[in-house]
């Protein structure tokens, strides 16, 4: 399996507000636990029982804390709804879902997130505002079409230049 191609990033390393000042003539607390059973014990305990809020919050991308995120996401919400303002203005969308739906995803656009996301989410939006081109083969249908009726045309202009002269 190996190694991924692209390690995930890392929020930088936070500054301890107390660091642990351990000097060269103390000893550590938790040394000190451990050289007797009843400490032992108690670590034991301490190290088993289950965390409440291990890692990073749910949906917060790699290379963020939930701190650092916050401003981020208030920021793209209020571009959001100034641009889903002016594209409802300019396509004429009155279903309030859809507006909802497009804020959305322009706010999703408009975060770090996976590129997955970002890109369908870029999709949605374009699907809702650009109407999508004709078919190529359609195209040539119809430039073929036009090719055969300009030769019946000029075909039928030389028959009438030969019946004329």
């Amino acid at each position: 399996m190996g190694a991924p191609k692209n390690p995930r990033k890392k929020s930088p390393e936070k500054e301890l507000k107390n660091p642990n000042m351990v000097r060269k003539g103390s000893q550590n607390y938790f040394s000190k636990l451990m050289s007797t059973p009843e400490g032992r014990a108690l670590r034991k305990q301490w190290s088993t029982k289950p965390k409440k809020n291990a890692g990073r919050p749910r949906g917060t991308p790699d290379g963020y804390t939930a701190e650092m995120i916050k401003p981020i996401r208030k920021q793209a919400k209020a571009d959001a709804e100034r641009i889903v303002a002016i594209m409802v203005k300019e396509n004429d969308i009155d279903d309030e879902y859809a507006v909802e739906a497009l804020k959305t995803a322009v706010e999703i656009m408009r975060e770090p997130a996976q590129n997955r996301d970002r890109l369908t989410a870029a999709r949605m939006v374009l699907d809702f505002t650009k109407t999508k081109p004709a078919a190529k083969s359609e195209v040539t249908i119809g430039k073929a079409e036009a090719f055969l009726e300009s030769l019946l045309d000029s075909d039928e202009e030389e028959e009438q230049d030969g019946q004329e002269t």
